[in-house]
């Protein structure tokens, strides 16, 4: 695990290597720091969305939902994807996650960077870095 301070006020944590070429035991070596970490705001899930879900994204999902740890999905690779390829990978992760999961759902987006902005807002907010405004 990669630990990056993000200036003063919060800490991302990277798992590199999840799901492609995963170790064999990293759900176990996940496990313990999920259900321990008190302050754990958010867990992102990057799928990427020229493959859509694989298995390791099913155990992690499951053990999630197990733990009751908040989390989202966000789409990878949206911009490389085909149309067509997309469309299907991005409504196959919908519907799982409206059916089976507590998950949010975010993505990349293909146009103007605009879902990484979206994404960078919603981790301020969720670290309590962004409050919302009554307008």
């Amino acid at each position: 695990m990669n630990f990056f301070k993000v200036g003063k006020y919060f800490t991302l944590v990277d798992m590199p290597g999840y799901g492609y070429r995963a170790p064999q035991d990293f759900a176990d070596m996940v496990e313990a720091y999920l259900q321990e970490r008190q302050n754990l705001k958010r867990t992102f899930l990057l799928v990427d969305s020229l493959v859509g879900f694989q298995k390791a994204d099913h155990i992690a999902i499951e053990m999630l939902e197990e733990f009751g740890i908040p989390y989202v999905f966000v789409l990878t690779k949206m911009d490389k994807a085909p149309k067509g390829l997309l469309d299907k990978n991005v409504l196959e992760i919908q519907d799982f996650a409206e059916k089976h999961t507590r998950g949010a759902f975010l993505n990349s987006s293909q146009s103007e960077y605009s879902g990484i902005h979206l994404l960078r807002c919603f981790i301020a907010h969720v670290t309590g870095n962004l409050p919302m405004m009554n307008s």
